[in-house]
């Protein structure tokens, strides 16, 4: 049974598109004018949607918790003030939010917490994705579950047995038909021989569920291999540029980055095609590099031996395969032979 999950207009499975999400985050620095502006970059790029983060810092840290280690470069502040300072507006998102509307992109956002949560009902959010941080944390996704909502869920930060844990709980709340588990890897920017893309694979057959990638390095190149091995879902960060403040600014693409990521993408999506074996309209121009069975010059009523039959590029429809040399070799020829030519079924009884 194939498995389809709609976001919105958007269909996601496995013959559809892949839904390519481009995520802003807190890349736009609590700036509404760059948050505007990364919403025409996602638009001109052709992401099906563009993601932010949702949450209230009292309600996910306490002031004593450590930098991660990929912020530890971000001088004089700790990881509470760094939330702290980035921590989204309710009001500037429900203007993001309309603002997706009126540039026909998708907005989605990542809740960090019940108050996130209950803030981005409010705005009637399509679906909603989830951070690795809050992989394990079952009191999040018990609340999220009520909401009735599509989940795309990353699984960084944790080993296959916690995977298996969270998805046994997930099916008791029967969330799991609506359920997508993007494959990741939490560091930023993470090295390609970090990125172990078969688990993607992995994924999908354990849980018969769609499975996707979020992709923390610094190049196309993993969620390409990505594409190919299945994910139904991409989430890429990208911002206005690298060089502005903030802890995920240097592990993001820039604008013209995302626009050259999703076009090879979708380039990808033409290549992988079809499962069926056919010989393509482009092929049949170029039918004529095919070898063909032809038959060497020989007198009516000889047995037809091996020695007899060449394979060669020539005009013809029978091909030298060990079922027609069965059906050819000690048949006797019906007519002479003057020179060598294209072997036709005519040429014997049958």
């Amino acid at each position: 049974m194939m498995i389809l999950i709609k976001i919105g207009s958007k269909k996601i499975g496995k013959k559809f598109p892949v839904f390519i999400i481009a995520e802003a985050g807190v890349n736009y620095n609590n700036n509404l004018k760059y948050a505007f502006k990364m919403i025409d970059v996602a638009k001109k790029a052709g992401a099906d949607a563009v993601k932010f983060q949702t949450f209230v810092t009292e309600s996910i840290q306490l002031p004593s918790a450590k930098k991660p280690n990929y912020q530890k470069s971000i001088k004089s502040k700790n990881y509470y003030e760094i939330l702290k300072n980035l921590e989204p507006n309710f009001k500037d998102q429900e203007k993001i939010a309309n603002y997706c509307k009126k540039k026909k992109i998708l907005f989605l956002s990542t809740p960090y917490d019940k108050p996130s949560i209950d803030f981005l009902e409010s705005l009637n959010i399509s679906a909603y994705k989830i951070a690795s941080s809050d992989f394990s944390n079952h009191i999040l996704l018990k609340q999220l579950s009520k909401t009735k909502k599509p989940i795309i869920l990353s699984t960084g930060l944790s080993t296959f047995n916690d995977v298996k844990e969270t998805m046994n709980f997930l099916k008791t709340l029967k969330v799991t038909k609506n359920l997508i588990l993007l494959h990741t890897t939490s560091d930023y920017p993470t090295k390609s021989s970090d990125v172990n893309l078969k688990v993607i694979s992995k994924l999908s057959e354990s849980f018969n569920i769609l499975t996707g990638f979020s992709d923390h390095t610094v190049d196309d190149i993993a969620s390409l291999g990505a594409v190919a091995l299945g994910a139904c879902v991409i989430e890429k960060h990208f911002t206005l540029n690298r060089n502005l403040p903030g802890p995920d600014q240097s592990s993001s693409i820039e604008p013209n980055e995302l626009i050259s990521f999703i076009k090879k993408i979708r380039i990808l999506e033409k290549s992988l095609g079809s499962e069926t074996k056919i010989i393509t309209n482009s092929e049949r121009k170029n039918i004529s590099m095919k070898k063909i069975l032809v038959i060497k010059s020989a007198t009516k009523g000889s047995l037809i031996t091996d020695s007899m039959l060449l394979s060669l590029r020539a005009n013809g429809s029978v091909f030298p395969t060990n079922n027609n040399l069965e059906k050819i070799i000690g048949k006797k020829l019906l007519k002479t032979i003057h020179s060598t030519k294209p072997f036709t079924w005519s040429m014997i009884k049958n």
